[in-house]
């Protein structure tokens, strides 16, 4: 063999092979590298709230209203859940849709207590807002919540005004109606059509303005078009943001505390920062405390892949608890 045709056989022989040349002085290469593991991401999300909110409930104070007005006053406690003791600061005040009565008409309605709102400063808040709720049912049968609501913030809240420093410009603005009947505020005052446009346009981000009508939301043979008796304040609602709720379910524990969860910012769904390998997904809480909670999947949370989130099923993290869920990287799974 000559010598060009051996040394050709010797570099054959060490490209195949899974080891260097005897003498090369070169650790053994393999022939394939070891399998890279899986990346896993970690996302720490704190549960945050908004600074400042201002909460202004528009309550019925018709006829027909006695017992909604007890069961609001009732259920208030899990309401103010998230409030009390969160750091938040907040105003709750209340109106009635009578537009007719010079003491009311936007005017935020004390009680009989020393406050027209509640801040994290009043004593017995429970106690305060039950007192300001129960507005009677002598109030006018032209119920005109929108008219009260735009009332109570553009007109009486300015300065100098009635209800002057209960709404601010740089908080949230939660606007809660309670009505068994339809709006029926004058056109003198505003329009459906201008309200929607008045709340949009509140603030410099329409999603810190939130209106939710708790109403008559099933079709009544006394509307002449078929339409719900709550239909002008649902379409407020459709446009701007909040939560719906039939009047007539009577689970006024859920609504309170749905109502709570709004207005406070507190959220139980989290996104995450990259697709997850399936089934690789741990969740855990950890409270400000510094306690950690573990969460199983399906159990207390689920993982909902087309908005790449986990959503609590039951549970409410707190706020400023830190929401840790860490999982296997799919992009970096499938690429190894």
């Amino acid at each position: 063999m000559t010598r060009s045709i051996l040394l050709s056989a010797l570099a054959m022989s060490a490209a195949c092979s899974e080891y260097n040349l005897p003498g090369s002085g070169l650790p053994p290469v393999e022939a394939n590298p070891p399998e890279i593991a899986t990346p896993v991401r970690t996302d720490s999300i704190t549960q945050v709230t908004l600074p400042s909110v201002d909460v202004l409930f528009v309550i019925d104070n018709s006829c027909s209203m006695q017992d909604d007005q007890q069961s609001l006053r009732d259920n208030f406690p899990l309401f103010m859940e998230y409030f009390l003791g969160s750091g938040l600061d907040y105003h709750i005040g209340v109106v009635s849709t009578d537009m007719d009565a010079n003491n009311q008409k936007g005017k935020l309605q004390d009680g009989g207590t020393p406050y027209l709102w509640i801040d994290a400063a009043t004593p017995n808040p429970d106690q305060v807002f039950g007192d300001m709720a129960l507005l009677g049912t002598m109030g006018s049968g032209i119920e005109a919540g929108i008219g009260a609501a735009y009332s109570a913030i553009e007109i009486h809240s300015t300065s100098g005004g009635f209800n002057d420093g209960f709404y601010r410009e740089d908080a949230r603005l939660d606007v809660v109606i309670i009505s068994d009947e339809e709006d029926q505020t004058a056109t003198s005052v505003i329009t459906k059509a201008e309200f929607i446009q008045y709340l949009l346009d509140l603030k410099s981000d329409p999603s810190l303005v939130g209106f939710s009508s708790i109403v008559n939301i099933q079709p009544c043979c006394s509307i002449a078009d078929g339409g719900s008796p709550g239909e002008k304040y649902l379409d407020v609602t459709n446009a701007v943001g909040g939560i719906t709720w039939d009047i007539k379910d009577g689970a006024w524990d859920q609504l309170l505390q749905l109502l709570g969860i709004q207005a406070a910012g507190l959220k139980r769904e989290f996104f995450l920062s990259e697709l997850p390998v399936p089934g690789s997904i741990e969740v855990v809480v950890t409270d400000v405390d510094g306690t950690e909670y573990e969460f199983q999947e399906e159990v207390d949370w689920t993982y909902n892949a087309t908005r790449n989130s986990v959503a609590f099923l039951e549970y409410l993290p707190p706020p400023l608890a830190d929401v840790v869920v860490t999982y296997e990287a799919l992009a970096a799974a499938e690429s190894n």
